[in-house]
C-alpha cells in the first residue's frame, strides 16, 4: 500500500514507452469501508494527451489528489515519473481558484509565483516590469487586468489568470480540472489552442472534462472512470467522428424523452 508522488522510470521500458505517470492496482476511499475507486491500473506514456471523463461525483477529482500525493491509496500505487518531471514545480493543476489568492491582484500572483521559481542561476524567471508584454499575457489579453484582484475578476478571467500563472513557467505535466466550465467562447477556444501547441511541443497532458468537444479536439486518449472502476481506455482515433466518439462517451446512458412532469400552458 504505497504511494510516492515521484517515483523512479523502469529501465526496462521502451524510450517510446516511458511512463509518465502509473497507477497500480490503486483503491481509495474517504472512507475505508466505502471505496471511491477500486482495483485502478493506468500507463500514460510522457507526450500524451489524455481525457478523464466520467459522470459527477465518480471520483475525477479524487484521482488527481491520488497523482497529485494530496491522496494517499488504501492499496496499491499513484506515481508521478521522477526521472522524467525532476520536481513538482515541473507540474501545473489548474483548480477552480486558478490557485490563486483572491485577495492579490494578478500581477502579485505572478511575482509570489516568481520567487517559487526563482533559482541563483535565474533569480527572475520572469519580467516582472514588463508582464503586459508577455505574448501568454497578450494571448490572454490580461493587460488591463493585471492591477486588479482575483476576487474582483469574472470567473472567465480568474480561469485566464490561472492558466498564465501556471504556464509562465514551463511545466512538463499540465493537470487539468474542467479547464473549460464557466468560461466564455473565447477563452475556451483559448484554451484548446494552448493545449494543441502545448501537446505538439511533447507536453504531458490529463484533463478532467466534460466538454467532449475539447477532447476530440485536444486529447490522443480517454479514459472513462464508472462505477468506482476504470470502464473504458480508448484513442481517439479509434472513433470515425466526433458523433461515434460522443455516444461511446456517455456509456449509453443517453436521456432522451425525459419526462419532468411538466404539462403543457
Amino acid at each position: 500500500m504505497t504511494s510516492s508522488t515521484l517515483a523512479p522510470n523502469n529501465d526496462t521500458i521502451g524510450t517510446d514507452q516511458v511512463p509518465a505517470i502509473r497507477i497500480t492496482d490503486m483503491t481509495f476511499g474517504y472512507k475505508r469501508s466505502k471505496p471511491v475507486l477500486e482495483h485502478i491500473n493506468l500507463d500514460v506514456p510522457v507526450g500524451q494527451s489524455l481525457g478523464i471523463l466520467g459522470y459527477n461525483g465518480v471520483g475525477k477529482t479524487t484521482l488527481f489528489g491520488i497523482i497529485t500525493g494530496l491522496l494517499r491509496p488504501q492499496h496499491g500505487s499513484a506515481a508521478i515519473n521522477s526521472n522524467v518531471f525532476h520536481s513538482m514545480r515541473e507540474v501545473f493543476q489548474l483548480s477552480d481558484s486558478g490557485n490563486l489568492s483572491p485577495t492579490m491582484t494578478v500581477r502579485e500572483n505572478l511575482k509570489f509565483r516568481s520567487m517559487l521559481y526563482a533559482t541563483h542561476e535565474n533569480p527572475h524567471p520572469i519580467d516582472m516590469q514588463h508582464l503586459d508584454k508577455l505574448p501568454m499575457v497578450q494571448a490572454f489579453e490580461l493587460g488591463e487586468h493585471l492591477d486588479k484582484k482575483i476576487k474582483d475578476l469574472s470567473s472567465g478571467l480568474k480561469k485566464r489568470a490561472g492558466i498564465v500563472a501556471g504556464m509562465l513557467f514551463g511545466p512538463k505535466l499540465i493537470l487539468l480540472d474542467e479547464p473549460t466550465n464557466a468560461v466564455d467562447p473565447i477563452t475556451r477556444q483559448l484554451l484548446i489552442d494552448l493545449m494543441k501547441q502545448l501537446k505538439a511541443s511533447g507536453r504531458t497532458i490529463l484533463t478532467i472534462t466534460h466538454d467532449l468537444e475539447y477532447c476530440w479536439e485536444v486529447t490522443d486518449r480517454i479514459i472513462i472512470l464508472d462505477n468506482k472502476h476504470l470502464v473504458k481506455d480508448c484513442d481517439i482515433s479509434d472513433f470515425p467522428n466526433i458523433d461515434a466518439f460522443k455516444q461511446a462517451a456517455t456509456l449509453g446512458h443517453e436521456r432522451n424523452n425525459v419526462n419532468f412532469g411538466i404539462s403543457a400552458s
